[in-house]
């Protein structure tokens, strides 16, 4: 895999822009090359699952990845017949830049795009932050790419990581994609090895990591997930509290209504009875 030197002006389209925005899709078809660049670049998953080449290593990448790549890493991505696409949206913009959001926003921060990791930060998105932050650049996208929109971006960018990384306390970022994405009845089914499944680790190191970092088993993990989702379904919806039941991966009502008592402390119909939208 060759190596190139990409810079920031063969990138925009005019000589008074000061970044350069694009939403890209990656086929496995598409010959990347292994590049580094005199400029900051921070890029999200908008969809799909690949490798992320960084600084040597092979990292998974997935849906609502985001990283901040710094003006001396080397990268690229790659996807195999496994991974069809990959859509990959990023904010590139001039040391210069790069220099005043130090100086004026994280003068005394080691972190972003100021860690002397080998890896470059990276944090994982939910479906909601995913989405607010794909339509901001949406509009952005159409908006004159000057120093008052890069403020405008990345500003948001930096607000909502401050807050994502009070609320993950440095989860790694294939546990917080599966917390995420471990909300469906067809992983519910498959029960704890539909969670281990979206981790693409092991069982044991899945249960140490989430004992780690959220003090509580594989085995909770799940069935606090399954609750959310019943409790989801019995304020928002008209099903039957079987049809939940069956779609939260429990094959017993007995065993759901004890559950659902000693967790939320009221049956499911006193939960719904109290709480439920639908009329």
């Amino acid at each position: 895999m060759n190596n190139s030197h990409f810079r920031l002006d063969t990138f925009v389209g005019h000589p008074n822009e000061v970044f350069h925005v694009a939403r890209t899709t990656i086929s496995s078809q598409d010959d990347l090359q292994l590049h580094n660049h005199g400029f900051a670049e921070v890029f999200w998953i908008k969809e799909g699952r690949g490798i992320h080449i960084i600084n040597g290593q092979e990292l998974p990448i997935c849906k609502g990845q985001l990283c901040m790549i710094r003006p001396s890493d080397e990268h690229t991505f790659r996807l195999d017949k496994n991974h069809e696409s990959l859509v990959v949206t990023n904010i590139a913009f001039g040391q210069d830049s790069l220099k005043y959001f130090k100086e004026r926003y994280f003068n005394d921060s080691d972190s972003y795009f100021w860690t002397d990791n080998t890896l470059p930060f990276t944090i994982q998105l939910d479906s909601n932050q995913l989405n607010e932050l794909s339509a901001i650049t949406n509009r952005l996208i159409s908006q004159p790419h000057d120093f008052l929109h890069l403020d405008y971006i990345m500003i948001h960018v930096f607000r909502l990581l401050n807050t994502l990384q009070r609320e993950q306390l440095h989860i790694p970022h294939w546990l917080a994609y599966a917390l995420d994405n471990y909300n469906t009845p067809d992983k519910f089914k498959d029960g704890i090895q539909g969670f281990v499944a979206l981790t693409e680790r092991s069982v044991d190191h899945v249960n140490r990591v989430l004992q780690q970092h959220l003090m509580q088993t594989l085995t909770e993990t799940v069935i606090k997930a399954r609750l959310q989702y019943a409790c989801r379904q019995l304020i928002m919806t008209n099903s039957s509290i079987k049809t939940i039941c069956f779609d939260c991966g429990f094959d017993s009502i007995s065993y759901f209504y004890r559950l659902f008592k000693k967790h939320i402390g009221q049956t499911p119909v006193q939960y719904r009875k109290k709480n439920h939208k639908v009329h």
